[in-house]
């Protein structure tokens, strides 16, 4: 409650010069700027604890790894808050239909709700620092902007936690996620993730990747409302069609397109900058999200058609079927 009545005012009565940017720079810059606000007045109650951490972590980058802690123990106290709110209203809220579900599946919603909170917040960091970024250099070296370090920080403690649910709940995430297969696949996604990418930041190195990668965190907001869909029996319903229908241009758009420029950098870029080991990690990573990308692309297209024909083919069959019956009456 104290901080709520801390940051409140703030949030309803933005300076003179926020005003000015809503009229010039349009609402959405002006949503940005409150999430931004509203993290950085929450930065000082775990400022000490990341700081503690922060000093355990080799490199000579302070400031960074510094702002990196601080949004790193945020995010989990975020994942934290989500589950325990879902553990606490959900019943409430869903009533019977939340009672219908498996036991595995009661279990799995709450730590699947947990994924919503990153696809807004780590997006609307990493997004600015896209904006920002000279998209005409060819180094791997670069100026790392706050904003990444901070996307970086919310993201890195997502899939901690995440990893952490992956490990302790093995057997509902499987069921979740489609078998171990997939399950395998995300835990070296997630750990690699956790130890190149602040690494990388130290160092200023891959930065418009890493830009990318935080920034296709928001197509997890499609993904995990179809979960949600699907376990409530709505898979006929305009939602579920409308949900998958903006999940292929959203992914498309943020983790597709930017492939070429990926690739384009990968093959052309200065590899000088890299240390011997720096050099192989990168050479034999880089193209790893890229190729998972495509992959996830193309069963999101797969499954997107096997839907629309699965919904067509019912409906051909019923109208055979009425036909058929009527030339029996007459």
């Amino acid at each position: 409650v104290k901080l709520f009545l801390q940051i409140s005012p703030h949030l309803r009565n933005p300076p003179r010069a926020r005003l000015h940017a809503r009229d010039t720079r349009g609402i959405y810059k002006t949503m940005l700027d409150a999430v931004h606000d509203f993290f950085q007045a929450l930065e000082p109650y775990v400022e000490a604890p990341a700081r503690a951490i922060a000093a355990l972590y080799p490199t000579p980058n302070r400031v960074l790894i510094d702002q990196f802690f601080i949004y790193f123990l945020l995010s989990l106290c975020f994942c934290l808050c989500m589950f325990i709110t879902s553990r606490v209203f959900t019943h409430a809220i869903v009533g019977k239909a939340y009672d219908k579900l498996l036991p595995s599946d009661r279990r799995t919603w709450h730590t699947n709700l947990v994924t919503f909170w990153p696809a807004f917040a780590v997006t609307a960091f990493a997004l600015p620092a896209i904006v920002e970024f000279d998209v005409s250099m060819t180094s791997f070296a670069s100026n790392v902007s706050p904003y990444t370090v901070k996307a970086c920080g919310l993201a890195i403690g997502y899939m901690t936690w995440d990893l952490a649910v992956m490990l302790l709940n093995w057997a509902d995430q499987c069921l979740a996620y489609g078998g171990k297969g997939a399950m395998y696949l995300f835990i070296v996604h997630h750990l690699l993730s956790i130890a190149l990418w602040p690494y990388a930041l130290t160092r200023g190195l891959c930065v418009y990747h890493i830009n990318w990668f935080l920034v296709s965190e928001a197509t997890n907001f499609n993904m995990s409302l179809r979960w949600y869909l699907v376990k409530l029996d709505k898979t006929a319903s305009k939602a579920y069609l409308l949900n998958g229908l903006a999940w292929i241009p959203l992914f498309m758009g943020i983790r597709v397109v930017v492939i070429p420029k990926l690739f384009m950098l990968y093959f052309h870029g200065d590899w000088s900058v890299f240390t011997s080991v720096e050099y192989w990690l990168a050479r034999t990573t880089l193209p790893i999200p890229s190729f998972l990308n495509v992959y996830w692309a193309r069963q999101i297209v797969e499954g997107a058609v096997q839907h629309l024909i699965g919904e067509s083919a019912p409906a051909k069959a019923a109208v055979t079927k009425s036909k058929s019956k009527s030339k029996k009456k007459n």
